[in-house]
């Protein structure tokens, strides 16, 4: 018989199994062509590979070449060599059956041209696929096990760190271009212009390649740079990525010795975020307050608009910031404001601030993120506690408690409303704040009145969130 093809294959966590090796499974498919009176196969091999899906080389490579009819039998030395995925199996067996090729397992007798060989194979592919998944249950609950109990490196480093004897160690010398980073983003540098800064240096990822804005991203934003460990953060299936619910996620601090501080990597990821906003025109110095400026009315952002004007005379150059929700033909009121007017306003509202006597400052100032999620929470709480006292008096009026079961959970829940508002206060209470916003704006101030006005755009978005423009007069600030 000519034309064999024998596949072989081994995973990486089976590689040190018993009779799976790839040269065990390579001399068992020979013997078997010689007992057969086949000539000798031609073999295809996928080393690394697990067998629950067909993305692997040398198995795409046998199943063009069966559809080219260069082949007549597929032979594996165990079904699960081929497939552990029963619809994948089907699939497999369907498209060699097309172009007249047989499937033959060494270990496992069965003819899939008759009726009862077909049903064997989808039994053994039932169970293949069956102990895959229990495979990959165990696994999960051991990985799950040893991030919630130890302090190994469950998954690849980082940027920054190596695996030694199990463990993240930082490696000193990639630590300082993190750092370098950090550096780079605390002044106001996007994702791609710290790539290119990186690139210039000649600075490479851990593969020897070029940096680019993506993986900046995915590093700078890794909180694994801070000795946190989070673990069990996605999910795949069927090929695609998603993010679990974060009570499922495993964080752990203190996981391994941090390269960053935990302050700064929040801080580098709040000028990151404000830069955002601005899109593209992060990096433009035009207009100073690009995505912070918004409209009273509509809550969109206030765009910059320049317009030029020429006469027989004179050529005049207007800059404004004006709604764009307006001029999207959205139907928002039409105002706006010029960008000298609105711009030397800001900066004397700083100069005020920096100037003004602690006992003064009476400023708006925007909530951290994780005080933001957290009113949130609470303010569910405090609705469910409303509905919990609305329940008991429903039960007391039907006779199912007592006046003084009433009574008591009268107490119990005006305890529980009390403990909700008070937290609600204290996360919106800004006076311990306000000091370290005034700070900030002293330090930013002589940025802001230097001549590089990117500089100057920089240094406000990290002392700004918000400005808020009503009819091109009225000015509110939030404060970072």
């Amino acid at each position: 018989m000519n034309n064999v093809a024998a596949y072989i294959r081994v995973s990486t966590d089976e590689q040190a199994d018993k009779g799976n090796s790839l040269n065990e499974q390579q001399e068992r498919l020979k013997a078997y062509c010689v007992a057969m009176g086949w000539s000798e196969p031609i073999f295809y091999i996928d080393d690394g590979y697990s067998a629950k899906d067909l993305r692997r080389p040398a198995i795409k490579k046998l199943l063009d070449d069966v559809t080219k009819g260069k082949i007549q039998i597929v032979l594996t030395s165990k079904l699960d060599r081929l497939c552990r995925n029963l619809l994948d199996l089907l699939q497999t067996v369907k498209l060699l059956t097309q172009y007249n090729c047989s499937y033959v397992s060494a270990s496992e007798s069965f003819d899939t041209s008759t009726a009862v060989g077909r049903m064997t194979l989808q039994l053994l592919g039932t169970f293949a696929e069956f102990e895959r998944e229990r495979t990959s249950e165990r696994v999960k609950d051991n990985m799950i096990s040893l991030a919630k109990n130890t302090d190994r490196a469950i998954v690849g480093p980082c940027y920054g760190y190596d695996v030694i004897d199990k463990k993240y160690v930082i490696n000193e010398e990639e630590a300082k271009n993190v750092r370098y980073m950090f550096e780079l983003a605390e002044q106001g540098d996007g994702y791609r212009m710290i790539a290119k800064k990186l690139n210039d240096r000649g600075i490479t990822t851990k593969r020897n390649k070029m940096f680019d804005q993506t993986n900046v991203k995915r590093l700078i934003t890794n909180q694994a740079l801070t000795g946190t460990m989070i673990y069990n953060k996605r999910s795949t299936k069927d090929s695609k990525t998603t993010f679990r619910d974060e009570s499922e996620w495993i964080v752990k601090e203190g996981n391994h010795t941090p390269i960053i501080p935990i302050e700064q990597f929040e801080k580098v990821q709040e000028i990151l975020r404000s830069r955002s906003r601005a899109r593209k025109h992060a990096d433009n110095e035009t207009y100073l307050l690009t995505g912070l400026a918004i409209c009273g009315h509509c809550e969109r952002n206030m765009k910059g608009s320049t317009a030029r004007v020429k006469n027989k005379y004179n050529e005049y150059t207007y800059y404004r910031y004006i709604c764009g929700s307006y001029q999207l033909g959205y139907g928002c009121k039409h105002h706006a404001v010029h960008r000298e007017d609105l711009e030397t306003l800001i900066i004397e509202q700083v100069r005020e601030l920096v100037a003004a006597s602690t006992k003064e400052l009476n400023i708006n100032i925007s909530p951290k993120a994780s005080a933001i999620d957290e009113i949130k929470d609470l303010k569910l709480q405090l609705s469910k506690v409303g509905n919990k006292m609305q329940k008991q008096i429903e039960a007391f009026e039907n006779d199912l408690i007592t006046a003084e079961d009433l009574k008591m959970a009268r107490k119990r829940v005006e305890a529980d409303r009390d403990s909700l508002t008070k937290r609600i206060s204290q996360l919106l209470s800004k006076r311990h704040e306000a000091e370290t916003v005034q700070e900030n704006a002293a330090l930013m101030l002589p940025v802001i009145l230097g001549a590089d006005r990117l500089k100057a755009k920089q240094a406000i978005r990290q002392i700004i969130e918000q400005v808020t423009i009503t009819d091109g007069v009225n000015i509110e600030i939030v404060w970072k």
